[in-house]
């Protein structure tokens, strides 16, 4: 069986290997081939084996915009019924974020938060505070810049991460946490205020020195993550349990971290992370494995596997009832904002993509929040 991901940073190998291992075990005559393929380059291999007949048997899926595309594609095979037969029992807001037009097409593996990572050991010696509101975080940034520190880093090479970056002000621009599910189902115009303020923040938090200077030209893990273990940089963005395993090892105990929200609009207004799904897999409907796929999947998010996540500090994406007592501070952190996190999908392809482009140009100080906007609109028509 082909097994694609493109999620080699950090601790996810470890878990990949763990449910491999486990499987193999008990059904010796199957091979896994896994495979990790950049983001960068992932959906363009994705979608060009999917045209033919070289499909992998089990892939990791993006669940934004491309997961409603592939999901009425007709390339995957339907999960609704699998799912009910020696699966867990994953959470209601997990099952709705993996069915598309009535049915689940994905296995869930985990659940993330994602957070602005800080040096603690920074912080301290230069008498920083975890900032409170965005105002907090621009002073900050400024006073980072005098001590010839970098503020945050981030990698907006990936795209996606600038489109997160988005929707951290929309969990503050629209307090009823609803208008971005209401636009992408069409039954609002992309146009609504609430985008518009949540550009404008973003905006303005370039603009005040915020970010590390050459944002679009990093990767996320890669040079931006580098900047904060070498600390260059004094803070990191976005950080969930997908790379927290792969920053504690390249770190190697040169100083501790931990982890907050994006500062709200104002201080003494609550901090809210957004978040969702992490890692999700897919079988392909032409698959000559399917059975063999399927049980590999409950290989994944069975007990062991869920032993298997928290051990490299991932939460799973159903009720975990092993022992978490001796958990680091770090993973009771995003474990606690599991409770609070806002969302952080755009189903609709074509306007996920112009927020990610457009959230590029933003960074980039090219375009401006009005045009941004109208990007939107002109998308969803």
């Amino acid at each position: 069986m082909e097994f694609w991901s493109w999620n080699n940073e950090g601790a996810y190998p470890k878990v990949h290997e763990d449910a491999e291992k486990r499987f193999m075990a008990d059904y010796p005559n199957v091979t896994i081939k896994r495979e990790y393929i950049s983001y960068t380059d992932y959906l363009v291999k994705l979608k060009a084996v999917l045209s033919g007949e070289a499909a992998p048997d089990i892939f990791q899926i993006p669940w934004a915009g491309e997961y409603t595309e592939l999901a009425r594609s007709g390339k995957l095979l339907p999960l609704t019924d699998k799912l009910k037969d020696n699966f867990p029992e994953f959470f209601p807001s997990v099952m709705n974020a993996i069915s598309v037009d009535g049915d689940a097409w994905a296995v869930p593996l985990d659940l993330n938060t994602l957070q602005i990572a800080y040096n603690m050991k920074m912080f301290k010696e230069m008498g920083l505070e975890i900032p409170q509101s965005q105002d907090e975080l621009k002073a900050l940034a400024k006073t980072l810049k005098a001590a010839g520190k970098f503020g945050i880093a981030q990698g907006t090479k990936d795209l996606w991460t600038a489109a997160d970056s988005f929707f951290a002000q929309v969990a503050y621009t629209d307090p009823t946490h609803t208008k971005m599910m209401d636009a992408d189902a069409k039954k609002i115009g992309w146009d609504d205020p609430v985008f518009l303020q949540a550009a404008k923040n973003m905006a303005d938090l370039v603009a005040a020195g915020v970010y590390a200077p050459g944002a679009n030209s990093m990767d996320a893990f890669v040079g931006a993550k580098d900047l904060f273990v070498q600390q260059q940089s004094a803070m990191f963005y976005p950080v969930g349990n997908f790379i927290t395993g792969g920053i504690t090892t390249d770190i190697a105990g040169a100083f501790d971290y931990s982890l907050f929200p994006t500062p709200p609009l104002k201080a003494g207004d609550e901090s809210l992370p957004t978040g969702g799904v992490a890692e999700m897999f897919v079988i392909s409907k032409g698959s000559a494995n399917v059975d063999m796929a399927v049980e590999f999947l409950r290989y994944m998010t069975n007990d062991k596997g869920k032993d298997a996540l928290v051990a490299n500090d991932f939460i799973p994406s159903s009720t975990y009832n092993g022992d978490l007592a001796n958990k680091s501070d770090l993973y009771q952190n995003m474990l606690n904002a599991q409770s609070k996190t806002q969302s952080r999908v755009v189903y609709d392809t074509k306007v996920y993509t112009a927020i990610m482009n457009g959230m590029q140009g933003i960074f980039g100080a090219e375009l401006k929040p009005e045009d941004f906007i109208k990007s939107l609109v002109e998308a969803a028509k």
